[in-house]
């Protein structure tokens, strides 16, 4: 049962291949600029004071610890999608500039044979030029470093939500052997007094019929008590093992959500390095004895390239967002039902 329920590799598997996955995948890209407003409200982190009293007041305490170890690192990895998003607005500004700045050598740069002859007797360096300014790289090593504490601390949370479960699955299982064991003891002790009653005879059939209905009276109360409790006590299991296993797939999800951010932004990273060394390659050579407008042009080609990565990753950290504020929304609801 508790493999069954907690298989959550093999579902995030098939999910990512289902029809509604790609259809949330486009409908994100549509509305990311949208409905990310919403979930960048600090506001939506925020468990309701009251379900949070109840929390603590209903979860043993080392399930209590588990999600209250999910809720705050939520959090903490809103915070740092949040950031990444503004590093690539930056990232994104610093691109329309370099734009400017290659724009500015290809109209300094004649590549004519005869303008390279005009060009080549005048010392005047290219009134055109821009001046180079090296781009700030947002995503240094201590963002990286952010993305791999955030990675680390989800799956300490996952290992211990893991573990939760298999502690609720176990007493889950020892609340029917208790319960099965009772209907069972319950028609064995009814076996044996019917057969203490044949064997006795009919002298106490009187007796019986007289206490018997006083008997059957008090029986009921206890038994409805008895019942009440053991079917409170499995539904609370029940409903407690509802928010592990919800709370389990939104950590699993993020953190795979989480390895995917964290190459985009080295990616993203090492091109921003690569192409500040050449645009400040390209302005030392420009007015000189070298041509670049092939450097130009290959340094043109790499920023397009990593101006669609700073998109994709900019997609997949909306995707982030998202997926913490519903996998949040769906763990809270869970708790709900047991207020």
């Amino acid at each position: 049962m508790e493999e069954e329920r907690l298989s959550i590799e093999e579902e995030y598997t098939s999910t990512l291949h289902t029809r509604s996955n790609a259809r949330f995948i486009s409908s994100a890209k549509q509305q990311c600029g949208r409905e990310m407003e919403a979930l960048l409200d600090p506001q939506q982190d925020v468990v309701p004071a009251d379900l949070e009293k109840m929390m603590h007041r209903r979860i043993f305490s080392e399930i209590e610890l588990a999600m209250e170890g999910y809720f705050d690192a939520s959090v903490e990895a809103s915070e740092i999608c949040r950031q990444l998003l503004m590093n690539i607005k930056i990232t994104q500004s610093n691109y329309r500039s370099m734009e400017s700045f290659l724009a500015s050598i290809s109209d300094s740069v004649d590549d004519d044979a005869t303008a390279a002859a005009v060009t080549a007797t005048t010392t005047k360096p290219p009134l055109a030029l821009e001046p180079f300014v090296v781009r700030s790289n947002p995503f240094s090593a201590a963002t990286r470093s952010n993305f791999r504490r955030i990675h680390d601390r989800y799956s300490s949370v996952l290992r211990a939500i893991k573990s939760s479960h298999g502690k609720v699955a176990r007493k889950l299982k020892v609340v029917r052997a208790v319960k099965k064991l009772s209907r069972t003891c319950l028609v064995v002790a009814c076996g044996a007094a019917a057969g203490v009653a044949i064997g006795v005879g009919a002298p106490l059939l009187f007796f019986s019929l007289l206490v018997g209905p006083a008997a059957m009276a008090l029986c009921p109360f206890a038994l409805k008590r008895r019942v009440a409790r053991r079917r409170s006590r499995t539904r609370s299991l029940l409903q407690l093992q509802e928010q592990l296993d919800t709370a389990a797939k939104g950590t699993y999800v993020l953190g795979r959500d989480l390895d995917t951010v964290n190459q985009l932004v080295a990616r993203l990273s090492d091109g921003i390095e690569r192409e500040n060394a050449m645009a400040k390659c390209c302005a030392e050579r420009v007015g000189g004895r070298f041509p670049v407008q092939e450097m130009v042009n290959e340094l043109r080609r790499s920023c397009s390239s990593s101006r669609k990565l700073a998109d994709e990753l900019e997609e997949h950290a909306c995707l982030c967002l998202a997926t913490i504020h519903r996998a949040r929304v769906l763990v809270i609801r869970e708790i709900s039902k047991q207020a």
